[in-house]
């Protein structure tokens, strides 16, 4: 009986920072099954061992559909763009449903991996640098990303000629499909019409996955070094305490780099749409905004005087550029912070006093020195802050190019 409550608590205590990963993914976890992603089942069972992937699944086989349409998705919007190339619109849809198939396609591919990584998580004995406001921040990230992302339909914008609202609806939501003679039934607009809800979300999921998955490793990291503070501020340190610190620090790197591993290529995914989307939402506003009494009449005609359709177009075009770009900010600072938290230990073991400094010092400095902790794009680059600056430099200078053949062609 001993031996068995024994074995229970060392059992409870080894799941601790494996729960505490569990509770702050809930959210995100939950919504990915909705759409078709994290094909896992028992994903969010406390026992890692009910954690399984299977294609014979409701999950995989959801995810596999899904990512046929959007495949079907992305053939149909190309033929769009092959037939209207100078077309910018037909340039977003086309990313939207490859951004879209993409994402759905690597966590089919992560899936298989993710009992995997659990078992690592569990394995890396890193308990105690659990730090419980991490569920908090990502419920709070989860919400901010869901409301920022519900935005208003075009269709409101000429209501009064409009009589069939879901054919209207379905015409400003997907009009290549009437580009290509698709006549309008009821049935099959309401399955593309689901279709393309859940291509929206799954457009938006990555980025919020991955800014979670960056304040959990943060937090790991942020524990540590919480640790090192208080470890050098005593006037005597044991070599031995040395060594564990830099093992435990160790682990925490070799964590981070498992998750890179299985992730590296969603990463690189979310920043190609973000920068794409980003450029082309900058460039209609800049390119259209001054024009959007021309738009609007197009889109509506005999709204020539109504002030207030005439803004709606420019205000929905803002709303989604501010979208945007706040969501790439926070994506890329939220994750460039494991590289950031990974580093924060390398002053304070330079300012270890001479009583406590040895051998173990020397070496957990030159390996916070030498070593790269951080997520990556593919193993393309690394999300640092500097990334943030590049990035940025990057939009403005394609902008100014745009800008600059939009004039020539006037």
């Amino acid at each position: 009986m001993w031996t068995t409550k024994l074995e229970d608590n060392n059992k409870n205590k080894l799941n601790n920072q494996f729960t505490s990963f569990q509770r702050a993914m809930k959210v995100v976890i939950i919504w990915g099954q909705c759409i078709g992603l994290n094909p896992v089942t028992g994903i969010l069972q406390k026992d890692v061992s009910k954690i399984r992937f299977t294609r014979c699944s409701i999950q995989y086989l959801l995810a596999v559909t899904l990512a046929v349409a959007q495949t079907i998705g992305t053939i149909l919007t190309s033929y769009r763009l092959y037939k209207k190339p100078s077309n910018i619109s037909a340039h977003g849809f086309v990313a939207f449903f490859m951004t879209a198939c993409l994402t759905t396609i690597s966590f089919i591919r992560i899936a298989p991996k993710w009992p995997l990584l659990m078992n690592e998580l569990i394995n890396s004995n890193l308990d105690e640098y659990i730090q419980p406001k991490v569920v908090r921040r990502c419920k709070i990230a989860c919400a901010v990303f869901m409301a920022m992302a519900l935005r208003v339909g075009r269709v409101y914008e000429c209501h009064e000629t409009v009589v069939n609202y879901g054919e209207m609806f379905l015409k400003v939501s997907s009009p290549w499909l009437y580009e290509l003679d698709v006549p309008y039934i009821h049935w099959v607009a309401i399955i593309i019409q689901y279709l393309n809800s859940v291509a929206t979300a799954t457009w938006n999921y990555a980025d919020i996955f991955i800014v979670c998955i960056s304040l959990y490793l943060t937090s790991i990291m942020e524990q540590i070094n919480k640790k090192i503070v208080v470890t050098a501020s005593k006037n005597f340190v044991p070599a031995s305490t040395w060594g564990v610190l830099r093992e435990d620090y160790n682990r925490a790197s070799k964590l981070v780099k498992l998750f890179d591993d299985l992730i590296s290529g969603l990463v690189l995914i979310a920043f190609a749409n973000d920068l794409f989307f980003i450029c082309l939402q900058l460039y209609n506003v800049l390119a259209n905004g001054i024009r959007s009494t021309q738009i609007v009449n197009k889109l509506c005609p005999g709204h020539e005087h109504n002030v207030f359709r005439i803004y709606i177009y420019p205000a929905y075009l803002i709303y989604s550029t501010v979208y945007l770009c706040v969501r790439f900010l926070t994506l890329a600072l939220v994750s460039s912070g494991v590289h950031s938290a990974s580093l924060v230990s390398l002053p304070i073991l330079y300012a270890v006093p001479t009583t406590s400094y040895c051998k173990e010092v020397e070496r957990f400095q030159n390996q916070v020195n030498s070593d790269t902790v951080a997520l990556s794009g593919l193993h393309f680059f690394y999300i640092t802050r500097d990334l943030v600056l590049t990035v940025a430099g990057t939009i403005i200078t394609y902008e100014l190019v745009l800008l600059q053949f939009s004039d020539d062609d006037k």
